[in-house]
């Protein structure tokens, strides 16, 4: 952040940069599971941006599956 830069435009600044990532990972969630994103900062600007997408179903018990 610089010094003049306020927390309200630095919040702007960094959401702008994520916001695509975001909104491709929402477009794209799976019906069951989860999906991440993960922002690393460097010097108060966005250095790495991690998403992921996981999917997540319950499994029928092992009697109802037929093994053992």
């Amino acid at each position: 952040m610089t010094s003049s830069e306020t927390p309200s435009v630095r919040e702007e600044r960094l959401f702008k940069t994520a916001e695509p990532y975001l909104r491709k990972l929402l477009r794209d969630a799976p019906d069951f599971g989860e999906v991440t994103l993960a922002v690393t900062l460097h010097d108060g600007a966005v250095g790495r941006i991690r998403v992921g997408a996981e999917v997540s179903r319950i499994i029928a018990p092992r009697a109802e599956r037929g093994t053992k």
